[in-house]
């Protein structure tokens, strides 16, 4: 007992240090001015050198023999105190709006060959060079770039879920050995610990407690209650939190201005989320959670609190009339109202006109709820493919609560799906940040692999081995990979060595990644040491490409607080990490990624996105303000082993904070289009998610609005599937915070259509793997009065956040005629041809074959029942 007192205390103290910390990040990024803010940024990378010395002093000598002539090289590996000072300073091919204000603003303006002035850092006094070329170095370490990440003018706003206080008191709570194996034990804990924490944090606020020496000062009181609200937000007791928040509101009011701004943010974010709650826009989602409204004068029903968040809202602009989150919230206070935009005060307006779409291609529809699949989860993956070999595709989604167990749902081929989470074995698989499906047995049946603990705290994998039958077993430390537990969310299955049997690679937060080399006969065995790819960072997400059409896949993986890497495989089970030479380094907080060939030209591209989480500079995208942070990232494939960043130029140089992300073509004309799933934990992170259209290769344009896709709520996996067998694909979203208070319903918006034509393609593996992963199609077509054009899709391209099935459905635009079919399988070197190709249908090819079968597939309405049943699959041949 008395351990668990010391426990207890511990857990109090943490859970006031992390709230301090909050508090005074806060307080600190409010009050940072946005001089820079209106400075035009430098549209373009460039080759950066730094040295950096102690003492101005130093600086202004270095600078002095730079002046002279002395090369600054050799300058760099005698003086400087960076990391970078082995390679020569050179920091690396940068878009300067990377780097710390000071050094951004130090290069505006400059070209080859000129230096800046002096720069103070925290680190030291540096000098910059923009250099003729990349010097000849060794790779870049990913350290070098985190601490001049433009952090230094990103204003982050109040932080309000209790996902750090939760985590604090899970982090301290005793546990006993194995828990990280124990799904239901880890639950237990999470419970456990939050209301210890909440009974010891009570203790210590308590009058009782609160007298003689042991009194708490006013600061301490403030940041307890704000830590008591945090906990009661996280567990969705918000009536309880508010108070709390008022009590600290009232403490610091009188005697501590600082945070009085934090405070009137967090209560006001308080009320609309309570707002939310008690209008049931969590569990029933419908217009109103989708920005732009479609009704601009529809409102909730129950009215308080709203108002109240408006109130607190207005208090801080008061004093604050610039910050944009703030003034993003109270729009949004009174969209809930049906006042918006008649009624936001004209200074705090932020127009729906900035949201308008250029391009409407049909409005999308939710058919979730019609269609049975009634999910409420928070964060978490989703995978839709077809489970039991029925021609339909099944839906399974994850959640990163730890006591929230896989959802399973069949698809019945009616227009709705059935929950067979119980029947199939995955009642007891709890948890799950992501899954993605792999058939890494090639026994025809797909699998299904979680991953846990990314974010918070090391678990235990899991791989479910389909069993063909309408059922899994768990055989992940039968299979090898339970051999270690890590912190991931991020992974991918490609055969590495074309050997016919899927691989996989798992990129951990703070280990090194792992390789998981499939033996063929229901093993892994672990060589990412051996294969050189065992690097430890916080690494967000992996995608998988042969990027430089050698007939080996490569890896992209993308980290938070560094640099990314690109792994090129150098056919012998090595790989090579070569992402600064290849350009691909950016961004330096990323988050989802893809491969995808975006413009049709047969070289798979690169999709990063960035992952500030910064509500400011989201909306600054909106409102055509300059960012701070770093923007998407899309990086053609130039053919020769690297790439070129053309988010500008192709109009991605925008910041949206997605947190889940994938792509498919939604109006099936052959280029493929982008949904990003945006937010944060924090309350305060109410944006709306985007879809971009892909207008032929050149541009992304957001068609958002006109498609009715802006949910407002957090969104984390993307899926784009042919559910109804209509030929178009829909998209799958599952929306939802971090925290238990923040869970929402699943998102199916349904594909409006149109009279594009298309093809969906199977490839089944027969030497290569079964489900064809990494085999490449062509597609050559006329549509309209067009010339031939070529389309290109890779199996298994889909994004590190979201798993697309493994078919292929492929738009052909308008009147699409004259159709061929190219199949390229790198594993075996087999190319098949096929002419006189039908539109308009599903088909399967299998690898060696010199002839397809057409699969029979009857359309259905989401959420409807047809005249007629989808028939059952019927072999014809071509």
């Amino acid at each position: 007992m008395r351990l668990f007192r010391q426990k207890q205390k511990l857990m109090v103290g943490r859970v006031l240090v992390v709230l301090y910390a909050l508090l005074t990040l806060a307080g600190v990024t409010a009050n940072r001015t946005n001089a820079q803010a209106g400075n035009t940024p430098t549209p373009h990378a460039m080759d950066i050198g730094i040295i950096v010395t102690a003492t101005m002093a130093e600086a202004e000598a270095v600078q002095k023999q730079l002046s002279t002539g002395t090369d600054f090289s050799v300058l760099a590996k005698e003086k400087s105190i960076d990391a970078t000072a082995s390679d020569g300073g050179y920091l690396g091919k940068l878009d300067p709006n990377q780097l710390r204000s000071e050094l951004r603003d130090a290069l505006r303006g400059h070209t080859i060959g000129q230096l800046t002035n002096v720069v103070q850092l925290p680190s030291g006094f540096a000098i910059l060079k923009v250099l003729p070329a990349a010097p000849s170095t060794a790779d870049l370490n990913p350290k070098r770039i985190s601490s001049l990440v433009s952090t230094g003018a990103i204003r982050y706003g109040a932080q309000v879920s209790g996902l750090e206080e939760a985590d604090a008191a899970f982090y301290e709570y005793p546990k006993p050995e194995g828990w990280s194996h124990d799904f239901h034990k880890a639950c237990e804990i999470r419970h456990q610990s939050l209301t210890a924490a909440k009974d010891a944090l009570g203790g210590y606020l308590s009058p009782e407690h609160n007298t003689g020496n042991g009194q708490l000062s006013i600061v301490e009181q403030i940041q307890g209650h704000s830590g008591m609200a945090q906990l009661y937000a996280y567990s969705g007791e918000m009536e309880k939190s508010i108070l709390e928040w008022k009590i600290a509101y009232q403490l610091a009011s009188s005697d501590y201005p600082g945070y009085v701004p934090n405070l009137e943010e967090s209560l006001g974010a308080s009320y609309l989320h309570l707002a939310e709650m008690k209008n049931g826009i969590y569990h029933k989602p419908g217009d109103l959670d989708i920005f732009p409204p479609q009704q601009p004068h529809a409102s909730y029903e129950r009215k308080d609190e709203s108002k109240l968040a408006i109130e607190y809202f207005q208090k801080y602009l008061d004093q604050k009339p610039g910050d944009l989150e703030v003034r993003w919230l109270l729009n949004l206070a009174y969209m809930t109202l049906g006042e918006y935009p008649s009624s936001v005060p004209a200074t705090y307006l932020i127009p729906e006109k900035d949201f308008h779409s250029k391009e409407n291609i049909g409005r999308f529809v939710d058919v979730a709820p019609a269609a049975g699949l009634d999910v409420f989860r928070g964060a978490g993956g989703v995978i839709v493919d077809d489970f039991d070999n029925d021609g339909l595709l099944d839906v399974v989604v994850s959640s990163l609560d730890v006591c929230d167990p896989i959802r399973f749902f069949h698809n019945n081929g009616d227009g709705t799906f059935s929950d067979r989470t119980e029947q199939a074995g995955l009642i007891d698989q709890l948890g799950g940040l992501n899954i993605m499906q792999a058939d890494y047995n090639n026994d025809g049946c797909m699998d299904i692999l979680v991953l846990r603990g990314g974010w918070e705290f090391a678990q235990r994998k899991s791989l479910l081995r389909n069993n063909c039958n309408g059922t899994f077993t768990d055989v992940t430390d039968a299979s090898g990979l339970g051999s270690a537990v890590t912190s991931t969310q991020a992974a991918a299955w490609a055969d590495i060595d074309n050997d016919g049997y899927l691989d996989l690679f798992i990129g951990n937060e703070k280990s090194p990644a792992q390789l998981f080399h499939n033996k063929g006969d229901g093993t892994f065995e672990e060589i990412g040491q051996a294969a050189g790819i065992d690097q430890a960072a916080f690494s967000k997400g992996v995608a998988a490409a042969d990027y430089d059409h050698d007939g080996f896949v490569d890896f992209y993986v993308t980290n938070q607080n560094g640099v990314n890497f690109l792994y090129h495989n150098n056919g012998n089970k090595t790989f090579t990490e070569v992402g600064r030479q290849a350009g691909v380094q950016a961004p330096s907080y990323s988050f989802a990624t893809w491969f995808f060939d975006y413009d049709n030209d047969g070289w798979p591209d690169l999709f990063v996105d960035s992952y500030i989480s910064a509500v400011d500079e989201s909306v600054k995208t909106y409102i055509g303000q300059p960012h701070s942070a770093e923007t998407l990232k899309l990086y053609r494939n130039k053919h020769d082993g690297t790439f070129e960043d053309v988010s500008a130029q192709v109009g991605l140089d925008k910041v949206f904070m997605p947190m889940g992300a994938n792509f498919g073509d939604v109006d099936n004309d052959g280029f493929l289009d982008v949904y990003l799933g945006v937010g944060q934990p924090s309350f305060t992170a109410l944006l709306p998610h985007v879809l971009l259209r892909n207008d032929g290769g050149k541009s992304f344009v957001d068609i958002t609005e006109s498609s009715g896709t802006g949910e407002l709520h957090k969104g984390h996996a993307i899926v784009f599937a042919d559910l109804s067998r209509q030929g178009h694909e829909d998209i799958v979203a599952e929306i939802g915070g971090a925290v238990p208070a923040d869970k929402h319903a699943l998102r199916v918006f349904a594909n409006p259509g149109n009279d594009n034509d298309w093809l969906n393609v199977r490839l089944v593996g027969v030497k290569s793997n079964r489900s064809a992963v990494g085999a490449e199609i062509k597609v050559t077509v006329e549509d309209g009065n067009a010339a031939p054009r070529v389309i290109y899709r890779t199996v298994g391209q889909t994004s590190s956040f979201g798993a697309n099935p493994v078919e292929q459905n492929i738009g052909l635009g308008h009147d699409a005629h004259s159709i061929t079919l190219d199949v390229w399988w790198p594993a075996t070197g087999t190319r098949q041809y096929f002419t006189g190709v039908t539109k308009n249908q599903y088909l399967e090819i299998k690898e060696f074959a010199t002839s397809y079968t057409r699969l029979e597939r009857r359309p259905f309405r989401l959420g409807r029942s047809p005249a007629l049943s989808v028939a059952a699959v019927t072999p014809a041949s071509k």
